[in-house]
């Protein structure tokens, strides 16, 4: 399932990391394939960092870097040099770790020996999980305290924790490794000129759910995993483009598998496609990202746009909430899973502070019905759409002047609520700020386009009244 999650300020990542994405999951690692809690780095699952450290050594030393290569978003090749206690820098001990993120992470680790003698080697993999919030990791400023229990038996280590009623767990396997409390360590001997190998799998167990089936059980196809398989997928149903310049191509097949990276699912409603905002951080559902994303992907795939528009749709809002700046037929700006309310805008999941996405469902809307879907699946849409439209005229523009402004609603909300939504990017020539409420001319020609599109719909047109000789009666 996927998680969603929100936007304030996105922490360093810094040079020379490397982050692998696959759906709600990521990984961010030094160059040598560690983890360290003490950078913004981890493995997380659904908003919540489910491996806070991850530190191979060989003979007590960490791995020197030697490259670093991302095979497809979800897998990387790290390969690393083991140093010599002699202080010698030829090391005949090369490591290599070939890591792939999906509901957690699958790592096989093989070292190599390129001398004539045999290598005794001890391989130690030390393991942490704070269970951090992404927003407390990129912002440096770790909130909750998990109370945290471990238990080893065999080649495995489970790591619980309670945060007040929430329990989150996180095993680790080693195949054939020797587990205590934060380590699994291996005896290896590694024959000259020959190479030793491993598999290692974290996975997350939400709540009191049984452990999964071992990950580290080869399946009927050993070279084909779940993210390969639904890459391949991806891939056989887009277009084949053609041309004689073969870096055009190249860009396209890179686009192709970036746009394919940010596939995330609606956690109601598996079968449902929706594009995340970016990655790392933005892993997630933001409205106007969304609906912006999936629109311009119409030629590649109508379905991301079909599947964001009924996720969005299943969340419009219901009520004023003036905390989470809901209100009723207002299309969201984000959602997020598994946090602590006080970490969330609003102090909820759903967060409602946007005033360009809401138009631009519409257009969407109008978008895909030219598309080819069943006319019922288009016209399970249109009530949604009509609601957008009425929040356009009875909140979007509260004053009646017919235009659509914005001004958040309590003092914890995004400040501007636009495209630019930095806090200082709505300013003057002279780089005074703008004071709100604040119509940003965008939002203007959205609102236009929406009703445009409302007009142009094969159905009896909703009925939306605006103030006498408003710019928005006039253009309806």
């Amino acid at each position: 399932m996927a998680g969603w999650n929100a936007d304030t300020a996105a922490g360093p990542v810094g040079a020379g990391h490397i982050t692998l994405v696959e759906g709600a999951c990521f990984c961010i690692s030094l160059a040598n394939g560690d983890i360290h809690p003490e950078h913004p780095h981890g493995a997380f699952h659904e908003d919540t960092r489910i491996l806070s450290r991850w530190d191979l050594r060989v003979n007590g030393a960490a791995l020197e870097p030697l490259a670093a290569e991302v095979k497809e978003p979800y897998r990387a090749l790290f390969i690393g040099r083991v140093p010599r206690s002699d202080g010698y820098a030829d090391s005949p001990l090369v490591v290599e770790r070939l890591r792939e993120v999906a509901t957690g992470i699958m790592e096989d680790i093989t070292i190599r020996n390129y001398s004539s003698e045999p290598a005794q080697c001890t391989v130690s993999v030390r393991a942490e999980a704070d269970f951090a919030d992404l927003f407390e990791v990129k912002e440096a400023r770790i909130q909750r305290h998990w109370r945290e229990s471990r238990h080893h038996a065999g080649d495995s280590l489970t790591i619980s924790a309670v945060w007040h009623d929430v329990l989150k767990r996180v095993i680790v396997r080693g195949d054939g490794a020797a587990a205590t409390t934060d380590v699994l360590t291996y005896q290896a001997l590694v024959p000259p000129h020959g190479h030793w190998s491993t598999q290692l799998s974290v996975v997350p167990v939400s709540g009191d759910a049984p452990a999964p089936a071992s990950p580290l059980e080869k399946p009927a196809a050993p070279d084909i995993s779940p993210s390969d398989r639904r890459r391949r997928e991806w891939v056989a149903k887009i277009p084949k483009l053609h041309m004689g310049n073969r870096s055009i191509e190249a860009t396209l097949r890179r686009s192709y598998d970036d746009l394919g990276a940010l596939r995330i699912q609606d956690p109601a409603h598996p079968e449902r496609i929706v594009v995340a905002a970016g990655a790392p951080w933005f892993m997630t559902l933001f409205g106007r990202d969304a609906l912006w994303a999936s629109e311009m992907a119409l030629p590649v795939d109508p379905s991301l746009a079909l599947g964001t528009l009924q996720t969005l749709a299943d969340r419009q809002g219901k009520a004023v909430d003036p905390m989470s700046e809901e209100e009723p037929g207002k299309i969201l700006h984000e959602v997020r899973l598994g946090v602590s309310s006080g970490l969330a805008l609003g102090g909820k999941s759903v967060y409602y502070g946007s005033v360009d996405a809401t138009p631009q469902f519409v257009m969407a809307v109008g978008s895909v019905s030219r598309w080819g879907f069943a006319r019922d699946t288009i016209a399970a849409l249109l009530p949604h759409a009509d609601r957008a439209l009425d929040w356009v005229r009875e909140f979007g523009d509260k004053d009646g002047d017919g235009f659509v402004e914005y001004s958040r609603l309590n003092d914890q909300g995004v400040i501007n609520q636009g495209w630019k939504d930095s806090w200082d990017g709505i300013n003057f020539a002279d780089g005074t700020l703008a004071k709100p409420p604040i119509a940003l001319c965008e939002v203007q020609a959205l609102v236009y386009s929406a009703l445009l599109s409302r007009r142009g719909w094969r159905t009896t047109p909703g009925t939306h009244r605006w103030p006498r000789g408003s710019p928005a009666r006039r253009r309806s």
